[in-house]
C-alpha cells in the first residue's frame, strides 16, 4: 500500500512540475505580449496626440481663411455698389486717360499681390 500511495503521489508530482512547467512559459510569453502591447498603445497614444493637434491647427487655419473670405466678400459688395453708382461706359467715352491710369495702377497691385500669395517665403519654407 506505502509502495502505490508512494507511485501515485510521484505521478501527481510529475504532473504538477510538468503543468508548472507550461504555466510558467504561458506566463513568460504573456509578460513579453504585454511589453509589446503596452509600447504599441504608447506609439497609438502619441500618433493620436499629434493627430488632434494637426486637427485644432487645420481648424484654426479654416478660421482664419474663413475670416479672410468674408472680409473679400465684403469688399467685392463694396466694389459691386461702387461700380452699380457710376457709368464707367461714359466716363471711359469722356475720359479715357482717367480710366487708363486707375485701371493700370489697379492691375499693378492685383499682380504684386498675386506675386506676393505666390512666394514662397522663407520661415514658411522651415516649417514645412
Amino acid at each position: 500500500m506505502g509502495f502505490k500511495l508512494s507511485l501515485v503521489l510521484g505521478g501527481l508530482l510529475a504532473a504538477s512540475l510538468a503543468g508548472s512547467s507550461y504555466l510558467f512559459k504561458q506566463l513568460s510569453q504573456s509578460k513579453a505580449n504585454q511589453i509589446v502591447l503596452e509600447s504599441k498603445i504608447t506609439e497609438q497614444n502619441d500618433s493620436i496626440k499629434q493627430y488632434l493637434a494637426k486637427q485644432e491647427q487645420l481648424s484654426a487655419d479654416l478660421g482664419l481663411l474663413e475670416t479672410e473670405k468674408q472680409n473679400a466678400l465684403r469688399e467685392v459688395n463694396k466694389l459691386r455698389q461702387t461700380f452699380a453708382k457710376h457709368d464707367l461706359d461714359n466716363l471711359a467715352l469722356n475720359k479715357p486717360g482717367l480710366i487708363e491710369k486707375i485701371v493700370n495702377k489697379g492691375s499693378k497691385q492685383v499682380m504684386t499681390d498675386l506675386v506676393d500669395l505666390t512666394t514662397v517665403k522663407e520661415d514658411e519654407t522651415t516649417t514645412n
